[in-house]
């Protein structure tokens, strides 16, 4: 897996950006052709199908309509991560295109938090790529609400799947992050929201950094599936940034970086930075995590950018 971010500009302020402090380092920039081109020749050299594009807002470069027919015409399939402000132009294009071919990730907010213009947009997107799009949503706040998710997909025919993540601090600044210390009570609303979602044949899709020990027992069997998938989920996912450097993922873009060359190779990278991880393997997010029965097995204690937080701060996040 490989996320190309092909632009730094955002129409977006979200408080929780894990992006922002690059997007501030690389001032309002896209990547160039020829990045992208050895981008798209390091998913092919590592055996990887799909082309999965992010930003910024990555509908915003001015060239990503031509970006992603180059990708196609390679024989890639597209993932878009977008907020889904994007022009009639490009939400024409890929309207256009094949459904197989396409796969959209479109982050939302509860309407109450949008704005009018933002609110019609997204609308607009759902109602013309309805069966291409999966709903997502970050957890930022202990009282978001997401049953709104739930009317999306029964309105537009969206995908019957949500992914929700979680807001992780980002070692290089100060963002709004989810505490640790909120984990259960959130867990205690996402497991009364899986009851709400399993009605309407709807699957919760987890995002790295979600533990066990947050869902209450009483619901751990039903919401076992997707803690099987979510409990290990923190590892190197390859962020590209359009000064063509490698990070690990945002949150922890400032610890270690690759520039891309004409050999690097996925299974190899993704060694590189979790070697550079080694020093975090054996913490969690909280105290009692290498205590627990599911540490290192079904739990690898959290997102890494918590437990490295932690780790430095000698933080108590119990």
């Amino acid at each position: 897996m490989a996320n190309l971010s092909i632009t730094t500009v955002c129409n977006k302020r979200c408080v929780y950006c894990f992006a922002y402090d690059t997007r501030i380092e690389l001032g309002k920039t896209c990547i160039d052709n020829e990045t992208y081109g050895k981008a798209l020749d390091y998913l092919e050299r590592s055996g990887l199908k799909k082309v999965r594009l992010l930003g910024g807002e990555p509908t915003l470069h001015p060239a990503f309509t031509l970006m992603a027919s180059m990708a196609l015409d390679r024989g890639f399939d597209i993932m878009l991560f977008t907020n889904g402000l994007m022009t009639d132009r490009v939400l024409d294009y890929l309207v256009s295109l094949p459904e197989k071919r396409l796969s959209i990730l479109l982050n939302t907010i509860h309407p109450a938090e949008n704005n009018r213009k933002g609110i019609r947009r997204q609308i607009e997107v759902m109602e013309k790529l309805g069966p291409v799009i999966i709903a997502g949503i970050n957890i930022y706040s202990a009282n978001q609400e997401y049953d709104y998710l739930l009317d999306y997909i029964n309105k537009y025919d969206l995908k019957k799947e949500i992914r929700m993540g979680l807001a992780h601090p980002v070692l290089s600044r100060k963002n709004v992050f989810l505490h640790p210390k909120e984990y259960k009570k959130i867990g205690y609303r996402i497991a009364l929201f899986k009851l709400e979602a399993k009605r309407y044949g709807v699957m919760l899709g987890f995002d790295c950094g979600f533990v066990p020990c947050m869902f209450p027992d009483e619901y751990f069997e039903l919401l076992s599936g997707e803690l099987r998938r979510a409990g290990t989920r923190c590892h190197p996912i390859i962020d590209l940034l359009v000064d063509g450097s490698f990070i690990a993922c945002y949150p922890l873009n400032d610890l270690i970086r690759v520039k891309i060359n004409d050999k690097l190779h996925a299974k190899e990278l993704i060694r590189d930075f979790e070697t550079a991880l080694l020093l975090y393997k054996d913490i969690g997010i909280y105290p009692h995590c290498t205590s627990c029965q599911l540490f290192g097995t079904r739990c690898n204690g959290g997102c890494m950018s918590n437990r490295i937080k932690r780790y430095q701060n000698c933080q108590d996040f119990a």
